[in-house]
């Protein structure tokens, strides 16, 4: 009889495209799956957020405590709900330092974006790098393949279709 057990391991993301079959991902995509996956010897499945705490709560409720206490470490207090909303809003400051840099996207750049992601399957760092491989915007961001750069692509490229860069066919 086989004992063996095969490991998986889970990567959080709310990149459409890292999870679903068929995206497109980019190299920098490859290497972080390359590293949890320990160069193939564990399973990756790749799950949001959302379904991680969830998960978390209803199958391993002391894992659940731990976690909510490593946050707490990390933040060097208790944190309280104002806390997480300092937390949001430092994160909306660097997507709209991106959102400024996407802001004179042009009809055809949009069209190019829409193309990376909704039929390409590109992630959003793909994106971002297929992006500043085209030298748009006449500024550079660091890592090329900047996932939150990658966001504000797709999120101003889905703006002018009147569509929402947060839901099918874009995410």
């Amino acid at each position: 009889m086989d004992t063996t057990q095969e490991e998986e391991t889970a990567l959080v993301t709310n990149d459409r495209w890292m999870k679903e079959e068929g995206g497109q991902l980019d190299a920098t995509d490859r290497e972080i799956l390359r590293e949890v996956s320990q160069n193939g010897r564990v399973r990756v499945r790749v799950i949001n957020m959302q379904e991680m705490l969830e998960e978390m709560k209803n199958t391993e409720p002391e894992k659940y405590r731990q976690f909510q206490e490593t946050m707490e470490k990390q933040a060097g207090k208790r944190l309280t709900f104002d806390d997480l909303v300092e937390f949001a809003r430092k994160a909306d400051a660097r997507m709209q330092e991106f959102t400024e840099i996407v802001g004179d996207m042009t009809l055809g750049q949009a069209a190019q974006v829409r193309i990376w992601r909704v039929y390409s399957h590109l992630t959003w760092r793909g994106l971002a790098r297929a992006a500043y491989l085209e030298g748009w915007f006449q500024r550079g961001w660091q890592p090329p393949s900047n996932q939150i750069m990658g966001m504000a692509l797709a999120d101003k490229a889905a703006q002018l279709f009147n569509e929402n860069f947060r839901v099918k066919p874009w995410n």
